[in-house]
């Protein structure tokens, strides 16, 4: 049997999926969104994938281009609410390897699927019962004067998956990216030593492909509109929403892998 991944943002239909492919056998993990889903994806190994096509935080082709990144071979199954000829073609020509309409019930789904564990080209049912390969933690460098701010952050990140490294000024943030090259980058506008502006045009110049969001106060939108013409990806004011902050850089975790 196979070990399967689906991703949808319809409670209904995710539990029908899970109850139905359970009882045939198959191993089942289930996402709400496009960000949840392939951060699952990554982290473990599946036979198949079965992809809605809207969905929040990641589209379903946004999905599907990096599930293709990541393994080419895993068969990625789109469901939509849409009859569409053309969107079929356009994600077939993306990489999918089934498009099918959610009018049609799950038995067109079922079958697919039975077609796919019953092919002996298609490796299916290869990886379940294996551990999950896990990579290690993506590294989040945090820099702020305050350190309530770091002490807070830095927990945030811990939950969020992140291993977190602290700085106190822009200029100390500047050697640990240099050093530690961390996959995202939190920098508060206003530090001693170096700004966090400086900082940010001081990494982009390192690695013009640095993921660096800016913290802001209330009344510095403007600011934070100048960094992102200097290549931040985002900026966040403070008190900081932990919640948008986790889907910001998260969505960019999955936009840059």
């Amino acid at each position: 049997m196979a070990k399967i991944l689906v991703i949808d943002d319809d409670g209904i239909v995710r539990d029908a999926l899970k109850a139905f492919l359970t009882r045939s056998g198959h191993s089942v993990s289930c996402a709400a969104d496009g960000l949840n889903g392939l951060t699952l994806f990554k982290n473990s190994k599946f036979d198949i994938a079965i992809l809605d096509r809207e969905m929040p935080n990641l589209t379903g082709s946004q999905v599907l281009a990096k599930i293709k990144d990541i393994s080419k071979a895993t068969p990625v199954i789109i469901l939509t609410g849409y009859d569409s000829s053309e969107d079929a073609a356009e994600y077939i020509k993306a990489g999918a390897a089934s498009f099918i309409s959610k009018a049609m019930g799950l038995e067109p789904l079922l079958e697919e699927i039975e077609n796919f564990v019953s092919s002996p080209q298609s490796g299916v049912g290869k990886n379940l019962g294996k551990d999950s390969e896990r990579r290690e933690k993506p590294k989040i460098l945090i820099a702020d004067d305050e350190e309530p701010v770091r002490n807070m952050l830095s927990r945030f990140a811990v939950s969020a998956g992140f291993e977190p490294i602290a700085a106190a000024n822009g200029l100390e943030a500047v050697e640990i990216f240099k050093k530690e090259k961390p996959d995202i980058v939190l920098l508060d506008i206003y530090m001693p030593v170096k700004n966090g502006i400086e900082a940010l045009e001081e990494i982009i110049s390192f690695d013009s492909k640095a993921a660096v969001m800016m913290i802001t106060g209330n009344d510095e939108q403007e600011l934070a509109r100048i960094c992102l013409k200097k290549g931040a990806f985002d900026y966040i004011s403070k008190p900081i929403n932990l919640k948008n902050l986790e889907i910001s850089v998260k969505t960019r975790m999955a936009i840059s892998d």
